[in-house]
């Protein structure tokens, strides 16, 4: 099925969590750049907005994807 992460389309399984559709992506990212490791994307470095909700990173891996949904990366932000 196709999904989308930060606007760039990939093709992940259909029964991928949020999870595995990250690590499929830092797979491309991987080979894109000549697999250097300081260019993946790791979990803790972000919030995850799917289709415009935030899930919370307990739920990563149990949140199942649909066909065309959009994941949104965010870096946290400190401030007040």
């Amino acid at each position: 099925m196709k999904i989308s992460i930060n606007g760039i389309n990939y093709e992940v399984d259909s029964s991928s969590s949020i999870t595995q559709a990250l690590e499929e992506s830092n797979r491309s990212l991987a080979k894109q750049n000549n697999d250097q490791p300081n260019e993946q994307r790791k979990p803790n470095d972000f919030v995850i907005a799917l289709n415009q909700t935030f899930v919370p990173r307990s739920q990563y891996s149990s949140t199942q994807l649909q066909d065309n949904d959009v994941i949104e990366l965010l870096s946290p932000m400190a401030g007040g």
